[in-house]
């Protein structure tokens, strides 16, 4: 008998291609557009949508052991924007949320000992900043927090949310303000000053309130006002403030993108204690200039509690001037002693990559260096030496239409209050495959797949037919001709049911809500098969109650579920399968 994935394939037109979760490419096809600018996935089960990763480098062992990705993808060859986690491992999805839509800074940090995925969204201004709020989620994916700026006309820009030890939050805004430039020969100026605010979380009360303008000569900029300063609509972005960390001894330190400079606060009267780099650096480079000659700058850290180390994402470049040929992550050791700077180590993509805007620098749990190339789609793991061990794209290189702010790596776990989700296709004459996922559970290590013929009601081990390993995001199990009704529970290590789909009867595809909770025990959770199984004399609901422990071997590649789609209509030439494209 025909399987299903060969019945489907015949059925299907040259350039389609069923799959469960998209392994990521490998070849040079990608970066040459063959699958166009941002080559998506879809699924059964569900109606995201989300980039198929092109690996460069395999991440090798000595990658640090942090489980989740988090990225939000944005551009003009992106449709559905959203934040994203996807899985280390595998870079399968893990949870997207496409009603956040932009989204900047997507990442995991601690407040009152638990953690919350933080990100702003808002609304962009063409000139690079933003007016809006920032999100704090549960573990449940639930808003805990909403924060925006105080005392201001506008909400809290895109470039910062960053949480302290003391239950607070840092952030930046961009306020048009009228100020004097006929220095520039502008008659009737507007500045779009940058700001800085430390607000507590748990009352929403001002701490702390800086303004570049009060203590930052305009004259100290690279950027020009160029076509504006010359209304509210469009003011002079002297500064363009990026990142704020506060330290132990409550000052601040600060990155200006447009002045190529650090800056170190003093966290009660707001004074400039040092710069570092730009025109009014106070260092002395050691490096023969490499530590001071950065430009257009983002995410300035302390990396050590004496802050005598600091990381730094080089951009190199901006929208309309290049300084560097690449984009260089930065660690730099600062001395006090005799006002000195060195260049401790430098990070370069094998691409060579030059981002024109954002970026991001992290420093891992075992001191690897994980970099986010903002403007251009991609994220390189390092060691802390500079030995790239993981360099992985979700747009093309030089190519701007595929964005993300930052890139993060972090451990996550997600335990969502919504139900798994189920769907099937009965593209072949005599079987029925059925596809379950549940967007931003982390935890499940199987699925028990409960089907009969002549009842739907499906929450007991009676109707169990058997467990079905998880792979990916969505996985997927042939269950034959004999079951109409199937519905399935995600069970978590110990066997344990988290959540149940409803029920779907198979027959027409519909999904019926189900109020009874599934309870088969744990002692069935050994019965496994991985997914698909297509065993055509195992059929769901022929003899309800017994768990096969038959086994079907399948990859990623081979399983029948969502479908890639890319900018293109080019064929990709793969053995089982043939892609479907359409135009971004």
């Amino acid at each position: 008998m025909p399987s299903f994935i060969s019945l489907a394939l015949a059925a299907l037109p040259l350039g389609h291609i069923a799959l469960a979760d998209q392994s990521p490419y490998t070849g040079s096809e990608f970066q040459d557009k063959d699958f166009g600018l941002y080559p998506t996935q879809t699924y059964e089960s569900s109606s995201l949508e989300v980039p198929v990763f092109q690996v460069n480098k395999a991440a090798e062992d000595s990658v640090d052991s942090a489980d989740r990705v988090f990225i939000s993808p944005r551009g003009t060859a992106v449709d559905q924007i959203a934040p994203m986690i996807f899985n280390s491992d595998d870079l399968s999805l893990v949870w997207s949320d496409p009603s956040y839509k932009t989204t900047f800074g997507v990442r995991v940090q601690e407040f009152n000992s638990s953690d919350y995925i933080t990100f702003w969204r808002g609304t962009v201004k063409g000139a690079g900043y933003g007016t809006g709020s920032y999100i704090m989620l549960d573990h449940e994916y639930n808003v805990a927090y909403n924060l925006t700026t105080k005392n201001l006309t506008v909400g809290g820009d895109i470039h910062e949310i960053q949480l302290t030890d003391n239950g607070t939050a840092l952030m930046t805004a961009y306020e048009p303000m009228e100020y004097d430039l006929t220095a520039y020969d502008i008659e009737n100026g507007w500045l779009a000053d940058s700001i800085f605010q430390e607000v507590d979380i748990a009352t929403n009360d001002l701490i702390f309130s800086w303004r570049a303008s009060e203590h930052i000569a305009l004259n100290a900029s690279y950027a020009d006002p160029g076509a504006t300063g010359i209304s509210q609509d469009s003011p002079y972005d002297f500064f363009h403030i990026n990142s704020i960390e506060k330290d132990d001894s409550g000052n601040y330190l600060i990155s200006a993108r447009h002045t190529h400079g650090i800056y170190y606060i003093n966290g009660t009267n707001g004074d400039i204690v040092w710069s570092l780099g730009g025109k009014n650096n106070d260092f002395e480079d050691k490096s023969d200039g490499q530590a001071t000659n950065f430009a257009w700058q983002h995410d300035a850290r302390w990396r050590n509690t004496d802050l005598t180390e600091m990381t730094i994402f080089d951009n190199g470049a901006a929208d309309w001037v290049k300084t560097e040929n690449e984009t260089r992550g930065l660690w730099l050791s600062l001395n006090y002693d005799d006002m000195s700077v060195t260049l401790k180590q430098d990070y370069i993509s094998p691409e060579g990559t030059l981002s024109v805007s954002q970026g991001s620098v992290q420093v891992l749990s075992n001191n690897n260096v994980f970099m986010g190339y903002g403007s251009n789609g991609a994220f390189v793991e390092y060691t802390n030496d500079g030995e790239v061990i993981w360099d992985v794209q979700f747009g093309i290189i030089g190519n701007s239409s595929v964005q993300s702010y930052r890139a993060y790596k972090q451990n996550w776990q997600g335990f969502p209050t919504w139900n798994p989700s189920i769907a099937a296709t009965g593209n072949a004459t005599d079987n029925t495959t059925v596809y379950m996922s549940w967007n931003g559970a982390t935890e499940i290590k199987q699925w028990a797949i409960l089907a009969s013929n002549s009842s739907s009601d499906l929450s007991s081990a009676d109707n169990l037919w058997k467990n079905v390993t998880k792979t990916g995001f969505e996985t997927n199990v042939t269950v034959g001709t004999n079951a109409r009704y199937v519905r399935a529970a995600a069970l978590n290590a110990d066997g344990e049911v988290l959540g149940s789909t409803g029920i779907i009867d198979v027959n027409d595809g519909t999904v019926t809500a189900s109020d009874s909770k599934v309870d088969i025990g744990t002692g069935d959770a050994n019965t496994t098969v991985t997914s698909s199984s297509s065993d055509s004399d195992n059929n769901a609901g022929s003899s309800s109650g017994s768990s096969s422990n038959s086994t079907s071997s399948s990859s990623d590649k081979d399983s029948a579920a969502g479908i890639i789609h890319a900018s293109s209509s080019l064929a990709l030439g793969a053995a089982m399968a043939v892609l479907f494209f359409y135009g971004l």
